[in-house]
């Protein structure tokens, strides 16, 4: 009966989407995955240009290496730690306006790269700069576009709608690169065919193109937005005069106070802690444990590194159209997110352990078959549980709580890596995630999480 209540009253603090609002979402959906292309060819651009261009010389291995971390930190690190702010921000202005900002921003960014490049005036730490005004634009564009969700698409749409913003963040995972790739190739192929262009094939790498092709994504998205209107979410009780800190407190103190979606959160963090040592160790597992095998059927060790990477990014793909297709389920999610923990530790497993590149494919796709179903049915609780005007403070905290492991997890792998040998890291760690699995659902009240959920949110 509790529960009943319970579900009406967190119901009750959500008003009904605006008629159409599920075209609304196509269209952002279709324009922010065109952003998400540009987004990943600019990072893929970044790593060439750094590797090819300003550290090219095998003597710069440290220089390349400082570089890389510096970037991969400006690329990721604001928009973690900026992530509760921003979503403090997003539940006190307008969305839409927040997201057009954040593009804007974006754009002038991709911009000013492209235009020192042309000019030959790019070196490292500006470029770290402006990744860092990168990064910290997308915190605020996530926190508005994440919580404008539930405002948007029906209650039965929601897992739905996140599986297929899961869909598009596989595809610009497997696609980006190639992109990037056949771009920055353009001045090379100007010069090979001879082509009429002598500006193009004057250029050391079609480097440049690369981020004018992200500046255009950020263009079209900023366009799309100018079409589109999102509908306010309805305080359900006066709101207080309080600064901008108090409103990341009170999104704080809302998830802290109800331990139910704590142990939600919990489920992301484990999977994030322990599936970090495949992405960081990924290249020394091909490396080494392959090495065999791939001499054997002939394949360079780049070849088999793109083939293993782009597997896993299929399994997401393939993943994210089924839960797209299928819409999700309706009860028991939180024992399939179990059963879905529980598929990508084994799938860890068999890619620690693989010898040959038909098991480690094998384990890489099984694995990341389960992720969009397990963050599009996290995603679907939190948008349907949370009041509308804590909403996107409450994904805020969920986000910076759960990303956080992923850092934290590779850094304890990276340091297990050398005394320990990366496969049984690998291993150990999906072999972790697996027990942690089988716990939750051997557990009577995990099977009760849900409905608990639902009171905790009525209070």
């Amino acid at each position: 009966m509790g529960a009943r209540r319970g579900a009406r009253l967190s119901e009750a603090t959500a008003p009904d989407p605006p008629a159409g609002g599920f075209r609304t979402f196509l269209l952002l959906w279709s324009t922010q995955t065109l952003s998400l292309f540009g987004t990943f060819v600019s990072y893929f651009a970044v790593t060439i240009w750094l590797t090819r261009e300003v550290f090219a010389d095998p003597a710069q291995k440290a220089a390349l290496a400082l570089g890389l971390t510096a970037t991969a930190v400006a690329n990721t690190a604001p928009t973690i730690v900026l992530m509760p702010i921003a979503g403090a921000f997003a539940d006190r202005h307008d969305r839409r306006r927040t997201m057009v900002l954040a593009n804007v921003a974006g754009l002038a960014m991709s911009l000013v790269l492209t235009g020192l490049l042309l000019a030959g005036q790019l070196s490292l730490w500006p470029a770290v700069a402006l990744l860092v005004v990168y990064a910290v634009a997308n915190a605020f564009h996530s926190a508005a576009f994440d919580s404008s969700f539930g405002l948007l698409v029906p209650p039965a749409q929601l897992q739905r709608a996140s599986a297929m913003m899961q869909t598009s963040f596989a595809l610009s995972q497997v696609l980006g690169p190639a992109l990037a790739a056949l771009l920055i190739g353009v001045p090379a192929l100007a010069r090979a065919r001879g082509w009429p262009w002598p500006s193009v094939a004057a250029l050391r790498s079609g480097v440049p193109f690369a981020f004018a092709a992200d500046a255009a994504s950020f263009a079209i998205a900023t366009a799309a937005l100018a079409w589109v209107r999102l509908p306010a979410a309805a305080p359900t009780a006066p709101r207080r005069a309080q600064g901008l800190l108090h409103d990341v407190l009170d999104g704080w103190r809302w998830v802290t106070r109800r331990p139910p979606f704590l142990w939600l959160i919990s489920l992301g963090s484990i999977a994030n802690f322990t599936f970090a040592p495949l992405m960081l160790l990924l290249p020394l597992l091909v490396r080494d444990r392959l090495a065999a095998d791939l001499a054997q059927r002939h394949v360079a060790y780049e070849a088999g590194l793109a083939i293993a990477s782009t597997a896993a990014g299929l399994g997401g793909i393939v993943g994210g159209v089924l839960v797209s297709a299928w819409g999700g389920p309706r009860s028991r999610r939180v024992v399939g997110m179990a059963v879905a923990l529980l598929a990508l530790g084994l799938g860890q497993v068999v890619a620690g352990v693989a010898t040959t590149l038909p098991v480690l494919v094998l384990g890489l796709f099984a694995g990341e078959l389960f992720i969009p179903f397990l963050n599009s049915t996290s995603y679907a609780l939190w948008q349907s549980l949370t009041p509308r005007e804590l909403i996107a403070r409450a994904l805020a905290t969920r986000r910076f709580v759960a990303q956080s492991f992923f850092p934290l997890g590779s850094m304890v792998a990276g340091w297990l890596a050398v005394p320990v040998e990366p496969g049984v890291v690998v291993t150990v760690a999906g072999g972790a995630l697996a027990l942690f699995a089988l716990v939750q659902l051997a557990s009577p009240r995990f099977a009760t999480l849900e409905d608990r959920m639902r009171e905790a949110a009525a209070r």
